[in-house]
């Protein structure tokens, strides 16, 4: 089994993104069905250590299909470097309390919801689990552009067809230099894929286009020819003599 996240959010619809992440467990992308809710469990708990026992909260909310709520607390240090964790602030109406930032794991639908500032920032992150079959397994690296214009919440460009082998994926992820933009921010995205599904998405095959426009132009990713929107790198490359009549 594969289990990638999708994280969405930020202020409002205009500066949303979206972030994703392949998981691992005991380092092999390859999780055992059985390992699943362990590895959906110890990613939430690396991130809230202050939560008493969360990571077995996630495991009975996964087991269960039910929710669980808790408080976002904030990081300080103190003057020796030491973390301390401080709670946020609350608000009470009709009898109940609200906190500032809090969160919310669906067992069922797997998903971790957070609000800050009572809910005026907020972020959803939902993990997908996938059985892969062994003969379409394959791993993709693209340069993800996040929330590079108001609604539109990422753009992920391929400069590289889907790779046979994760180590030459890692590599290429290690080493793939990004664009130097001041904004959009641009991240560097390891995944592992079904090739058969990845392969019949327009998306793709848009990649694919503009891939063997780069070649036949003789155009790299960064160079001036270059857009961020896909249809918009195609139109550009198009204009260009081949790389035979240059």
């Amino acid at each position: 089994m594969y289990i990638t996240t999708s994280t969405y959010g930020g202020i409002d619809w205009h500066d949303s993104r979206t972030i994703h992440e392949q998981l691992r467990n005991n380092g092999s992308f390859n999780i055992r069905e059985d390992k699943v809710p362990e590895t959906i469990a110890d990613d939430i708990a690396k991130d809230f250590p202050y939560v008493e026992n969360i990571r077995d909260k996630v495991l009975q909310a996964l087991s269960e299909k039910s929710c669980f709520q808790f408080m976002i607390q904030s990081e300080e240090k103190d003057s020796a470097g030491n973390v301390t964790y401080k709670d946020c602030g609350t608000h009470e109406a009709d009898g109940q309390t609200y906190y500032e930032d809090e969160a919310v794991f669906d067992g069922e639908k797997q998903t971790l919801a957070q609000d800050y500032a009572f809910g005026q920032v907020s972020y959803i992150t939902t993990y997908y689990v996938e059985d892969i079959p062994d003969d379409q397994l394959g791993y993709i690296v693209t340069e993800d552009f996040l929330a590079p214009s108001k609604g539109v919440p990422l753009v992920q460009r391929l400069y590289h067809d889907i790779f046979d082998d994760p180590d030459a994926a890692q590599h290429y992820a290690k080493n793939l230099k990004l664009h130097d933009l001041s904004y959009p921010k641009s991240i560097v995205t390891f995944l592992v894929c079904n090739r058969q599904e990845v392969s019949g998405q327009l998306w793709y095959q848009n990649e694919k286009e503009a891939m063997r426009l780069m070649a036949e132009k003789g155009q790299a990713y960064l160079d001036d020819s270059f857009c961020i929107f896909t249809k918009n790198h195609i139109e550009n490359l198009k204009k260009l003599p081949t790389k035979e009549a240059a």
